[in-house]
């Protein structure tokens, strides 16, 4: 089940009654597990493009948000194992989350948060890169071709210079 809260942001000391009014809690299974993955636009990031030098902490708002829908579920007799927070600068508008919620395939509780989930994408994807040019799969001029399309698409920049160019 999927949920949008719009004009609302992890912060919002009412977070948890605006998402109350959104799910019908009649529709789950009180026999089953479930897991949460939550994405906001993470407002921290906001000014500050993918780079070195940004800051990816991991703050106590992050685990009073997961705190706050943690109880909301436990009030309904609904049991969370997994859940994940991940922030986003480009996939959502600000003030805007998105909720998904799944049965759970876990047998314990944890909780996983990102503050930044394209720095995982990029990271990831890198290292995608580096296994095919290690094994011969794509040319050195591939690989800095699509490295270079990856850090455009994801707006990271290794120096500020490089935001004052047009190609």
């Amino acid at each position: 089940m999927n949920y949008k809260l719009f004009n609302s942001d992890i912060t919002d000391l009412n977070v948890d009654e605006i998402l109350e009014s959104k799910i019908d809690f009649d529709r789950f299974d009180k026999d089953c597990q479930y897991d949460i993955s939550a994405e906001f636009f993470n407002r921290d990031l906001q000014n500050d493009l993918l780079n070195e030098s940004v800051p990816y902490e991991i703050k106590r708002k992050h685990y009073v948000f997961i705190r706050k829908v943690r109880d909301l579920f436990e009030k309904h007799d609904i049991k969370i194992n997994k859940f994940y927070l991940m922030g986003t600068i480009m996939e959502l508008n600000e003030k805007e989350i998105d909720i998904s919620i799944l049965k759970s395939v876990y047998s314990n509780k944890s909780n996983t948060v990102w503050p930044c989930k394209e720095i995982f994408i990029y990271e990831n994807s890198k290292n995608r890169l580096d296994d095919l040019l290690q094994s011969n799969q794509i040319t050195e001029e591939d690989y800095v071709s699509n490295l270079e399309l990856l850090k455009d698409e994801l707006n990271i920049y290794e120096n500020e210079d490089e935001l004052q160019y047009l190609n």
